[in-house]
């Protein structure tokens, strides 16, 4: 959903130059027409100034106009080429969100995410872990606290609260999500990637790779998490401190990524 006073930036490792958009990190490069390479000179400005201005300049009508900018900005949004800055208040978005969500609802659709791509530093190994820990932890606090409501609510309802097995729970879910990316990145080490986030989905962009490195990158994440979880489980099973076990299991659960029910095991096989 984008509104009219946000504004569209090129990530880190995209530009544009003599009419082509370039990524760094696909190492793929894209001819535009006239009208786009305008909208894209154009990144900065908020969405509504830029309509204006290919409407006067290509004598287009507002309107058409305003559909033009905002399926293209769309489109290069959902391959991870433009960031959106957001204006105005969360909550305000929120309440626009909540009332197309509901406009969208007799269709059994909702209003199309966001994506979010932030830079990378693969040079070392260590340098792709943190910066990938860091571009992760938003969405890793988001999911931890979202997931330890959860539980506390579920517990409460059972009549037996525990703060201890929701916390352990959702800081397990959080980390996990965080863990698994980075490890992914590591693996990356040398190869140009970028951290993205759409909706749901959290992944690693990165440039092609053999297919034995492919390989190795997609199991290197789901198989260190759940390791890590299953090291956390037998530890509080043998100290008896339950609530360290019950934290691991949402780790353990990143082995079904190892499977071709996840992207990883397909990718992992080649079936994607």
């Amino acid at each position: 959903m984008l509104a009219d006073a946000d504004k569209l930036l090129f990530p880190v490792g995209v530009s544009l130059a003599d009419g082509m958009l370039s990524d760094e990190v696909r190492g793929t490069s894209w001819p535009l027409n006239g009208s786009g390479a305008f909208v894209l000179d154009r990144l900065g400005r908020p969405i509504e100034e830029v309509v204006g201005d290919l409407a006067r300049a290509f004598t287009l009508p507002p309107e058409c106009a305003r559909r033009d900018v905002l399926r293209f900005a769309w489109y290069l949004n959902t391959l991870a080429l433009v960031n959106v800055e957001r204006a105005g208040s969360p909550l305000r978005r929120a309440a626009v969100w909540c009332g197309l969500a509901a406009r969208l609802m007799p269709a059994g659709t909702l209003p199309p995410p966001v994506a979010c791509r932030r830079a990378l530093d693969t040079t070392s190994l260590f340098r792709a872990f943190g910066t990938c820990l860091v571009a992760a932890a938003r969405r890793s606090l988001v999911i931890a606290g979202l997931t330890t409501a959860s539980v506390l609510q579920f517990e409460m309802f059972l009549g037996a609260p525990d703060l201890l097995v929701p916390l352990f729970v959702g800081c397990g879910t959080g980390v996990g999500v965080a863990l698994h990316e980075a490890v992914h990145a590591a693996s990356r080490r040398g190869v140009p990637s970028a951290f993205v986030t759409r909706g749901r989905r959290t992944y690693v962009l990165h440039a092609a790779v053999g297919a034995s490195r492919r390989t190795l990158v997609a199991v290197a994440g789901p198989l260190a998490v759940s390791g890590l979880g299953v090291a956390l489980v037998l530890v509080g099973v043998l100290v008896s401190m339950p609530f360290l076990a019950v934290g691991g299991c949402p780790l353990c659960a990143h082995a079904l990524c190892l499977t071709v029910a996840g992207g990883d095991g397909r990718a992992a096989c080649g079936l994607s």
